[in-house]
């Protein structure tokens, strides 16, 4: 098999954008990919998008039913060919370099995926940040990640033989199935980063993490429990950093939905990390004038 890359392009109604996504892949400077467009039941122009493209490599297929994201990745992994396996969403776009800056490594046994930097584009202010300003870290990088997740799923190549050893998305999550199978295989595998910003990850109205951040808190909570019952070494070293985590999310659960849910509270009083203790409890009895106040 050749160092052949399978590009995964998901989407659900998603015509916005598709046409600039498609355009980046094929615009690559590395031209040994093929294009998977796994179409989520969508219901509006994206199918006309697509046919403008004549290109022998880009392979459409169209799934009768909506279904969540990850079964829909993983349908797209089965018919799939290629020695590696990338994702980008139908709302971001690559730089023309993507794939040919990191074919260099596509021959080296001990790397297991490649990740980037990446510029998160704003919309509505027509802006560009860099998203990391340090260092990416290179090996088993679960202890980095636990501290600062830094990793998005449009900026990573994997290897096909981690979906073999490893499996694929846990269909089971609606919105943190990436980051549940990027913390798994960080455990087990090596990756190679990029400090170039060859991703280009768009904010816009629409993106779903933004329209449904009770359901990451939800699922977030879901995977710290999961991943604590299996009692791995990697989880308990960092469980302080990933336990912060989950107190912030709570935190924005609890201010959004206006609920003083004691459950919540106490297990949180219970931990060690006494500033969020303190932000919390500032936060919890503070009358909800005071919201409306500082809100004008």
């Amino acid at each position: 098999m050749k160092n052949t890359v399978s590009v995964i392009v998901n989407y659900h109604n998603g015509e916005k954008y598709l046409e600039n996504c498609i355009k980046s892949i094929l615009n690559q400077n590395y031209k040994d990919f093929e294009v998977i467009l796994w179409d989520n039941a969508s219901t509006d122009n994206s199918k006309k998008i697509t046919e403008k493209f004549k290109d022998k490599r880009i392979k459409y297929f169209r799934h009768p039913t909506k279904e969540n994201l990850y079964k829909a990745r993983n349908r797209a992994i089965e018919v799939s060919s290629g020695k590696f396996i990338a994702f980008l969403d139908s709302d971001d776009w690559w730089e023309e370099n993507y794939l040919s800056s990191r074919e260099k490594f596509f021959s080296d046994s001990k790397i297991d995926f490649l990740y980037c930097n990446t510029n998160i584009f704003y919309e509505k202010k027509q802006k560009k940040k860099l998203y990391r300003k340090f260092k990416l870290p290179c090996g088993k990088i679960f202890s980095n990640l636990s501290k600062d997740y830094f990793i998005i799923i449009s900026g990573v190549i994997f290897k096909r033989e981690i979906f073999k050893k490893y499996g694929n998305f846990n269909q089971n999550y609606n919105i943190l199935g990436d980051y549940d199978y990027i913390m798994k295989i960080s455990k087990l595998c090596n990756a190679h980063a990029t400090n170039l910003p060859l991703l280009n990850y768009r904010i816009h109205e629409n993106n779903f993490l933004k329209l449904h951040s009770q359901l990451f808190y939800e699922e977030y909570k879901d995977w710290y429990e999961r991943t604590e019952k299996e009692k791995n070494p990697d989880f308990f070293e960092n469980k302080d950093y990933l336990m912060n985590k989950l107190i912030n999310l709570e935190i924005r659960f609890l201010l959004k939905n206006k609920k003083k849910n004691i459950s919540i509270l106490l297990k949180i009083l219970n931990h060690k990390i006494f500033k969020e203790k303190i932000k919390l409890l500032i936060l919890f009895f503070l009358p909800k004038s005071f919201f409306k106040y500082i809100r004008k």
